[in-house]
């Protein structure tokens, strides 16, 4: 009985935390797609690398936060879907960017600093991803 009742409690709230990951896992799934799309469409070879740098890392860092994520509750991600948005011109590409940057700062209002430290940190290695590729975005060969 007392298993039951259990697995219904955790049922439940694995429902009420499902919006706010799916929303993540969305959002990280686009940034993965919006990046490895431009490193197979650009034409200058110092943005092929940098972005296959930053597809690595983001891959390393995103999935080490979505496992942590996770593990917080034990519950999985629902089934959802995802149109894959494809950014041909470099204008279009770091405006994307930028928005993954301001979606991940303010990750600030969602977490919890004291319970989600762990999260923040991750957070906080995949801005620096982000924030070193700006950079490397600005040179011109």
């Amino acid at each position: 009985m007392y298993m039951a009742k259990n697995r219904q409690t955790i049922k439940k709230r694995c429902k009420k935390e499902a919006s706010l990951k799916t929303t993540i896992v969305e959002m990280f799934l686009g940034m993965l797609n919006t990046v490895k799309l431009y490193h197979w469409n650009t034409y200058s070879f110092a943005e092929h690398k940098a972005t296959d740098e930053l597809y690595s890392n983001l891959n390393e860092h995103v999935d080490t936060f979505v496992e942590i994520l996770l593990g917080k509750d034990e519950c999985r991600i629902p089934e959802f879907s995802k149109k894959i948005v494809n950014t041909h011109n470099k204008s279009d590409f770091k405006a994307r960017v930028h928005q993954y940057r301001d979606f991940l700062t303010d990750m600030n209002k969602t977490l919890d600093p004291i319970k989600d430290t762990d999260l923040l940190n991750v957070r906080d290695e995949i801005l620096g991803d982000i924030n070193q590729f700006l950079y490397l975005m600005t040179f011109t060969k």
